[in-house]
C-alpha cells in the first residue's frame, strides 16, 4: 500500500470541503485495535475499522449496536412457522378434506415437517434481504476503493477510517493524531462523486432489454392458454415430444390384437425365476412324486382322486421340503409375529389384536379366523399351510408377494412347532430338557 503522511498546504476549510475522511494503515489486528481505542479514547464517534477477518473484542470499542439480521431471521422463521401451519390447516383441513382410515384432518405433528422447512426458508430469505437492506446495496461504487491500496483490507491489512462527519474532525489535527498511532500511513479519502451514486447508463439499458425480453415467454405461455390455434405447438426438441412409443392401455394397429400390451409370451419363463420343484415352490406333489395319476384342476394345483368318495384334493406334500433346524424355526417365530400373529394371535388362537378390535366393533363383516390348534387344521399337511400363506383362504388374503418361499416355509414349520406345544407330551420332551423343567399345576 502506498501511504503518505505528507498534507497539502491549504487551509482547514477547503481541506474539509475537499476529502470525505482520513484512513490509515496498520500491519496488524493488534495495531489497529489500538489504534482503535485510541480514537474512542480522544473523543472520535464516527470511525470504522477495515479488516479481513473478524477482530475480538472490537464491537466493544467501536460501540457497534445489535445487528437487525437476528430478529429478521426471527421474524421470517415465526412467520414461516405460522404460515406452515396455516397451509397445512387449510388445505387438508377446509379447502380439500379427504378423510384417511378415521385420521383427523388437521394434526399438528404431521404439518410440523412442512411448517419447519418453511421457516427455516423464509428466515433464510430475511437474513439475505436484510443483508442486502441494512448493507445498503447495491452500490454501484465506494469511494474507498478509490484510495491507493485499501483493496488489500481482503487479504492482509487492517484499516482504520475516520469520517469528516464526526464532530471532532480536522484534517490537519486528525491526521497528525493518526501519524502518531504507529501506522503504515495516513491517506485522504476522496468525497463521493455525483456519477457514483449512480448507476452505469449502459448498465441500465441492458437490464432494461434483458428485463422486456424476460416478459415474452409467460406472455406467450398466456396466449397459449387462453386462445385456440390450427398449427402445431413449437416444440424445440421435437423428437422427444413424437418419439416412436407405444403407450400402455391404449390401442394400436401394429398388433393383431389392437393393444399396445403385450401379453407374456407362452412357455417362456423370466431368466431366474424357473420353479421346476414343485414340491418347494407349490407345496404339492408332481405325478411322479405320487405315484398316482394327476388332473389339472381350476386354481391350477395338481389334483388327485380320493379312493373313499371319489373326491379330488391338490396332492398337497406332506413333507417340508427343506432341512428343519433351530434357525428356521426362529425365523419362522419372527415372520409369524410380523404377519400372522395380528389376526391369528401370538398362540395362534385367532386372537390378534385385529380379530378383538373386529369383534369390538361388531360390525357384522368380521370373521373370526379359526384356530391353528383346531383338529381340522393340526390335519392339514403342510403342503396345504404353505398354500394357505401363499394364495389365501376365505377373508384371509394373499402373501405371496410380502413372504418369499423360504419365509413361508419357515412359518409353516414354526406352525407345527406350536400346535406341537399343545399336545406334547413328557415323552416329547428330551431328556435333558426335562430334567430342568417344572410341573405346572
Amino acid at each position: 500500500m502506498s501511504i503518505t503522511t505528507e498534507s497539502q498546504p491549504q487551509t482547514e476549510e477547503s481541506a474539509v470541503e475537499e476529502i470525505g475522511g482520513l484512513i490509515a494503515g496498520f500491519e496488524t489486528a493488534r495495531d489497529v485495535k489500538l489504534a482503535a481505542k485510541a480514537v474512542r479514547a480522544a473523543g472520535y464517534r464516527n470511525f470504522e475499522v477495515y479488516s479481513p477477518h473478524p477482530i475480538h473484542g472490537l464491537d466493544d470499542i467501536l460501540k457497534a449496536k445489535r445487528p437487525l439480521l437476528a430478529y429478521a431471521a426471527i421474524v421470517g422463521a415465526v412467520t414461516g412457522l405460522a404460515g406452515g401451519m396455516w397451509i397445512a390447516w387449510w388445505m387438508n383441513a377446509v379447502d380439500y378434506p379427504f378423510i384417511i382410515s378415521g385420521k383427523p384432518l388437521f394434526s399438528v405433528l404431521p404439518s410440523l415437517p412442512v411448517a419447519f422447512e418453511l421457516a427455516i426458508l423464509l428466515a433464510a430469505f430475511a437474513v439475505f434481504g436484510g443483508t442486502i437492506f441494512l448493507g445498503g446495496m447495491p452500490q454501484p461504487a465506494n469511494r474507498l476503493f478509490r484510495v491507493p491500496g485499501f483493496g488489500r483490507a481482503t487479504n492482509d491489512r487492517f484499516f482504520l477510517a475516520i469520517d469528516r462527519d464526526d464532530p471532532e474532525f480536522d484534517s490537519v489535527r486528525t491526521n497528525d493524531f493518526l501519524a502518531q498511532l504507529d501506522c503504515m500511513g495516513v491517506e485522504s479519502i476522496p468525497i463521493d462523486s455525483p456519477n457514483e451514486a449512480k448507476l452505469p447508463r449502459p448498465l441500465l439499458m441492458v437490464a432494461a432489454v434483458l428485463g422486456t425480453l424476460a416478459l415474452v415467454p409467460p406472455v406467450m405461455i398466456a396466449k397459449a392458454r387462453t386462445t385456440t390455434s390450427t398449427t402445431p405447438r413449437l416444440s424445440i426438441i421435437s423428437d422427444m415430444d413424437y418419439q416412436p412409443k407405444f403407450k400402455a392401455q391404449t390401442t394400436n394397429s401394429l398388433f393383431a390384437d389392437g393393444r399396445s400390451m403385450r401379453p407374456q409370451v407362452s412357455g417362456t419363463v423370466a431368466r431366474g425365476d424357473l420353479r421346476e420343484d414343485d414340491a418347494y415352490y407349490r407345496g404339492i406333489l408332481s405325478e411322479a412324486e405320487s405315484g398316482g395319476v394327476e388332473q389339472a384342476g381350476a386354481s391350477g394345483l395338481r389334483l388327485i382322486p380320493v379312493v373313499a368318495d371319489d373326491e379330488l384334493l391338490p396332492n398337497y406334500t406332506t413333507e417340508l421340503p427343506l432341512p428343519v433346524d433351530e434357525a428356521l424355526i426362529r425365523r419362522g417365530k419372527e415372520r409369524y409375529e410380523i404377519y400372522c400373529a395380528t389376526c391369528h394371535g401370538q398362540g395362534g388362537d385367532g386372537d390378534g389384536l385385529v380379530t378383538l378390535r373386529a369383534l369390538e366393533l361388531e360390525q357384522g363383516t368380521w370373521v373370526k379366523p379359526t384356530s391353528l390348534h383346531a383338529e381340522l387344521i393340526r390335519q392339514q399337511p403342510v403342503g396345504q399351510l404353505y398354500n394357505t400363506i401363499a394364495n389365501g383362504v376365505r377373508k384371509m388374503p394373499s402373501y405371496a408377494s410380502q413372504i418369499p418361499v423360504r419365509d413361508r416355509w419357515a412359518i409353516v414349520a414354526y406352525l407345527k412347532a406350536l400346535q406341537k406345544t399343545r399336545t406334547a407330551t413328557a415323552d416329547d420332551v428330551p431328556a435333558d430338557v426335562l430334567s430342568n423343567m417344572r410341573e405346572l399345576n
